[in-house]
């Protein structure tokens, strides 16, 4: 079995003093890998290392330990992931579930360490990456805890395309192995270091493969074609306009939801029609505007008049509508052709229990894609970039990009924008997909098929960005195998564990 190596204190070695020893470099941990996560300071290249005092303290205690000794580095991680929560769910309950995040990224690292302790020494480097990466893909495919949202350790990548490159093979569980990997192995080389003066030639070596993956992405994203055509992306800031809000006649709780007089309709138009004029001389293919169900689809004073627009910019216009149907009431993208008519409308598949409270219901899953002169287009809705599966179920229709209304307006939160900014990232480059985003009160983006991010609006700003993207005809190994390496790596912990079990009871 596998020989542990325990670190020594650098100062006289008492107990106490290894223990407090090993809880500061938690909380150090905790600290750096918050500060590499996209909601506060987005200092990605911290994720590759962050997570190493953490591990070589809990070289320094024996395995009954390590969930309190982790405990530090979960809460204060997530606290900084999570800044959100609060102002979504209330001051008490918000600081609860941040604390409760911190168990589970606490649990993850814990479960790491112990099949880490279980597999023979050449294996040992790889016992905390399978695991993270098996547990994080777990919580986000299993029933009641698939809808929770708890920030994945790879998404403080979303600014660094080489390394999100494995995405199109393996799909998030794969990056976040990666950058767990790393941080193994630079606790494998300062342990072995430390204790045994020499090298440890697995972490070495998983060192160099992570290098050649990391360079190997750099080398396969090619220049920008001349082929490129335009993007444009609204943030209209409507949902915190208070002269547009109160045109409704809804609650004050319910604002937001969708704009339920003729009134309100048409100053959510006039806002976002004068953003798409102050671009006309760029010449756009393509406007998204935000996830604020400004109009009934079914009406067609509105409809003529995003279709005129359309007409008018000689641009495909998207926008975000209410879509009654017998089955019952959609949020729905709404796609306008340059000839003023509708080409194509998809319900909101990932609707929020909020929604579902006030009467929408989720749309069919049917994928279809609109030809146009610049590629293959297919529509979302906001959340519907959060679940992988569904823009993968786009590019198996065929789309090439996608467009999506979003609204992340929290009561003007400036934290959550960017946290859910880079699930449209990694969708991007998991399926080859361009993606244009309008948004409520920001991040709207415009992003290329390798994860390059052409245009990008600022938070709680009203604007229009306009970015230059471009399609290929690659389908990816993700998009054609989905989650397979999460699935192998929940096997590999498994087989890890029960293997163990085995040889011991022989």
């Amino acid at each position: 079995m596998a020989q542990r190596v325990h670190i020594q204190a650098a100062v006289t070695p008492g107990a106490g003093l290894t223990w407090f020893f090993s809880l500061t470099l938690s909380l150090l941990s905790g600290i750096v890998i918050g500060a590499s996560m996209p909601a506060i300071l987005d200092w990605g290249m911290l994720g590759w290392v962050g997570a190493a005092p953490l591990l070589i303290a809990l070289n320094t205690q024996p395995l009954r330990r390590h969930f309190v000794i982790a405990l530090p580095f979960g809460i204060a991680w997530s606290a900084m992931a999570h800044l959100w929560y609060p102002a979504m769910f209330g001051p008490a309950a918000g600081i609860a579930l941040i604390v409760a995040v911190g168990c589970f990224y606490a649990g993850l690292v814990q479960a790491g360490m112990a099949l880490q302790e279980r597999l023979p020494e050449p294996l040992g480097v790889l016992g905390v990456p399978i695991v993270w990466s098996a547990l994080e893909f777990l919580r986000f495919i299993a029933p009641v805890t698939g809808d929770w949202w708890i920030e994945l350790l790879g998404k403080s990548q979303w600014r660094f395309p080489p390394a999100l490159q494995i995405l199109a093979v393996t799909g998030f569980p794969g990056l976040s192995f990666l950058m767990m990997l790393v941080n193994n192995a630079i606790a494998f080389l300062i342990v072995n270091a430390w204790k045994r003066r020499r090298a440890h030639m697995p972490a070495v070596v998983s060192l160099t493969v992570t290098a050649a993956i990391i360079v190997w992405g750099a080398l396969i994203i090619p220049s920008a074609p001349d082929h490129r055509f335009r993007i444009a992306a609204t943030v209209d800031l409507t949902n915190q306009d208070r002269s547009i809000q109160a045109l409704s006649r809804l609650p004050v709780e319910q604002e937001g939801y969708y704009a339920d007089t003729p009134e309100m309709s048409q100053a959510i138009f006039d806002v976002n029609a004068a953003l798409t004029r102050s671009v006309a001389e760029l010449n756009p293919a393509f406007v998204v505007w935000p996830e604020n169900e400004f109009a009934d689809a079914s009406d067609p004073a509105f409809a003529a008049q995003v279709g005129n627009l359309a007409r008018e910019m000689n641009a495909y216009v998207v926008v975000d509508m209410v879509w009654r149907t017998a089955d019952g009431m959609y949020d729905a993208a709404v796609m306008f052709g340059p000839d003023g008519a509708e080409v194509g409308r998809r319900a909101k598949i990932n609707v929020t229990d909020g929604e579902k409270e006030f009467g929408f219901v989720p749309g069919p899953r049917a994928f279809s894609v609109v030809e146009t002169p610049y590629g293959r287009v297919g529509l979302g809705v906001c959340w519907d970039r959060h679940l992988p599966w569904i823009v993968r179920d786009l590019a198996r229709a065929g789309a090439q990009i996608v467009l999506m209304p979003v609204d992340d307006d929290f009561s003007g939160n400036r934290w959550f924008p960017p946290l859910h900014a880079s699930d449209t990232v990694f969708r991007a480059v998991e399926n080859r997909v361009a993606f244009g985003l309008g948004a409520t009160s920001g991040v709207a983006l415009v992003i290329d098929p390798y994860g390059r991010i052409t245009a990008e609006s600022g938070i709680n700003q009203r604007a229009v960005v306009t970015g230059k993207t471009f399609v290929v005809s690659e389908r990816t190994l993700y998009t054609r195998f989905g989650d397979w390496f999460g699935w192998l790596a929940l096997l590999a912990t498994g087989v890890g564990f029960a293997a163990h079990r085995w040889l011991s009871r022989r």
